[in-house]
């Protein structure tokens, strides 16, 4: 039985994926080769209460990072991701905020998994080394910076 939420007969397939893609308003603006990694996270806070007869200690949720998503690719020419990552630098950062959908491809070209992401933009564009002449693909990693991220279904 496929299903949804903690403690339920859930599919436990593992996933994988052929190709990433990044897209804005139905709109493809960059498929990647690699996902890097997503991280999300939250700060353990100790909250201590005490009384005269006992003292209680218990771990809250503090301060939530901003939730980043990391995807490489080879190098193209489309100029959409260094455009986008141009409106950071240059600070206009209410332009740059947009709401994406990160989608997960199979082999098939199936989607199997798709993440929304809110008020994203691109926090960090590397292009990697390369020597004149070789053979090897010229890699671009980007790094995106979010307020929110969910997964959703596909």
């Amino acid at each position: 039985m496929a299903g949804g939420g903690i403690g339920t007969g859930q599919d436990h397939d593992a996933l994988t994926a052929a190709r990433f893609e990044l897209t804005i308003d139905g709109h493809s603006l960059a498929v990647f080769s690699e996902l890097a990694g997503i991280s999300s996270a939250v700060d353990v806070v100790d909250y201590i209460s005490s009384s005269a007869t006992e003292t209680i200690l218990k771990k809250l949720p503090g301060k939530r990072t901003p939730p980043t998503v990391t995807l490489k690719r080879g190098m193209t020419r489309n100029i959409e991701m260094a455009a986008w990552h141009e409106l950071v630098i240059l600070g206009d950062v209410a332009a740059a905020r947009k709401s994406c959908s990160l989608t997960m491809y199979n082999t098939k070209g199936d989607p199997v998994a798709r993440y929304h992401l809110t008020d994203a933009w691109p926090q960090k564009v590397e292009i990697g080394a390369l020597k004149a002449g070789a053979s090897e693909v010229l890699m671009e990693t980007v790094t995106m910076t979010c307020e929110f991220i969910q997964r959703v279904s596909v």
